[in-house]
């Protein structure tokens, strides 16, 4: 296995190696200048009691030796009885010790009893004259080495579990890798369908999010070609057999297309439009290097864009009813005036094209507050279903499969206008019942007081 080949594996598991040679130090460090004085120095009272016992029968040296070696058997602790001269009495040590110089025992007068690392010295004291002394040493094992055989021990156990921990981190991570490779090679079916909890299966299905959200843009990129080669085969056949009819000189049939083929390249320009609106904005908002400017934003008075919308629906549909409900007055807004009229445009012409054409379309315009402008598009048709409610802002969608030339269209203009009103800062919201109608609510922020001049003359330029 290519073990440090893979860094993230390879940290882990260092890291780990490394919080464990931490741990074994403390304890070392703890286990020698904490734990080990706090044991041995409340034994020492009683070490000093045992080495006095022994002393007081040192005459008996058939029960000193009895309890020299019960001490050794329960205790494992050594001790070595000398008279004042240096003269071993009795010891149950394997290698006694020697015994002290003159002037170690001239130190026992002053210092009855003395500790040190392991060891120690306890002097038997009668009428201020030394009588014996013993000589104790701990059963104390070298705690160097004791920390070092724990420390290899730990390393073993934790050299086999930390491989466990770090594959369990790693491995989801190099199959997301080779994941990411397929859909590079263009095979976007692979998922990674994680069932973990975590941090990881968290990423595995924000993978598996991104991958169906680009199987879905190559889908609507493969509908949107479809739809626009279906928009354009119509108009396209018919500028073909007019131009055929007046090549073989009959210009009176021919000239009887002219107002055909206008509707047709003016739909044309229309969804163009769409395409290239959508487009801007979608590439202003993902941050492209060639984006242009996504708003060219200047005071526009809201009265002034809602009357221009309104003829601008008259002349279209001269033949529908539109009720026209505008509060007055209503506050300017800072945005780009193209693409406001967009909005309205492309709302008003889709109550035209799903509404009975015997009955009336509402467009309003009321400030719901001094920040805010609301304009409402009202039609009473066909409605929209619930279960289609929440899609018709989806670029391509629509409600009504059919291509027919009524009711054209790729299904980009309701996603066009969602995109304008969210880059203004604003809201789009839809309520629908089926044979009932439909209302399409926007709400823009409103811009801070501006000159009313400045606002009428922005206006003027897209009314007509």
């Amino acid at each position: 296995m290519r073990f440090f080949g893979h860094t993230l594996l390879a940290r882990v598991y260092l890291y780990g190696l490394s919080m464990l040679a931490l741990a074994a130090g403390a304890s070392f460090v703890i286990g020698s200048y904490w734990l080990k004085p706090a044991i041995e120095v409340p034994a020492r009272p009683s070490t000093t009691w045992i080495a006095w016992h022994l002393a007081e029968i040192a005459d008996d040296p058939a029960l000193l030796a009895r309890e020299l070696a019960d001490i050794k058997r329960r205790t494992r602790l050594e001790f070595t009885l000398f008279s004042a001269d240096g003269r071993r009495i009795a010891s149950n040590a394997a290698a006694p010790p020697p015994p002290l110089s003159p002037g170690e025992v001239d130190q026992l007068l002053t210092e009855p009893w003395q500790f040190a690392e392991g060891a120690g010295v306890v002097a038997a004291i009668s009428d201020g004259q030394l009588r014996h002394y013993v000589r104790v040493r701990y059963p104390v094992t070298d705690p160097g080495g004791v920390a070092l055989a724990q420390l290899l021990a730990a390393l073993l156990v934790l050299a086999l579990l930390s491989m466990l921990l770090a594959r369990s981190v790693t491995a989801p991570v190099e199959q997301l890798s080779k994941l990411t490779r397929a859909i590079g090679a263009g095979d976007l079916s692979v998922r990674a369908r994680s069932e973990r909890r975590d941090e990881i299966g968290d990423l595995a299905r924000a993978f598996d999010e991104m991958a169906s959200r680009i199987v879905g843009l190559r889908r609507s990129e493969k509908e949107l070609l479809a739809n626009v080669s279906h928009e354009l085969r119509t108009p396209l056949a018919r500028i073909r057999l007019a131009l055929e009819l007046a090549r073989d000189g009959d210009i009176t049939r021919a000239s009887e297309y002219l107002t055909d083929i206008e509707e047709d390249l003016a739909e044309l320009e229309v969804l163009l439009d769409d395409v290239m609106t959508a487009a801007r904005l979608e590439l202003s908002r993902g941050g492209g290097a060639d984006a242009a400017p996504p708003l060219r934003r200047q005071p526009v008075e809201a009265t002034a864009l809602l009357e221009a919308a309104r003829i601008r629906f008259a002349r279209r549909f001269p033949e529908r009813e539109l009720l026209f409900d505008v509060e007055s007055p209503l506050p300017t807004v800072l945005a780009d005036p193209a693409l406001l009229r967009r909005v309205l445009d492309n709302l008003l012409e889709n109550a035209a094209k799903f509404s009975d054409p015997h009955q009336p379309i509402q467009l309003r315009g009321f400030a719901s507050s001094a920040t805010t402008l609301v304009m409402e598009v009202q039609d009473r048709g066909i409605g929209i279903d619930a279960q289609d409610l929440e899609r018709v802002f989806e670029p391509f969608f629509r409600s009504d499969r059919s291509r027919t030339r009524a009711t054209g269209g790729v299904g980009l203009g309701l996603a066009v206008v969602r995109r304008i009103v969210h880059a203004h800062g604003g809201t789009v919201t839809v309520t629908s019942e089926p044979a009932v109608g439909t209302r399409f609510r926007v709400e823009v922020p409103a811009a801070s007081a501006e000159p009313a001049e400045q606002a009428l003359a922005t206006s003027a330029a897209y009314i007509a």
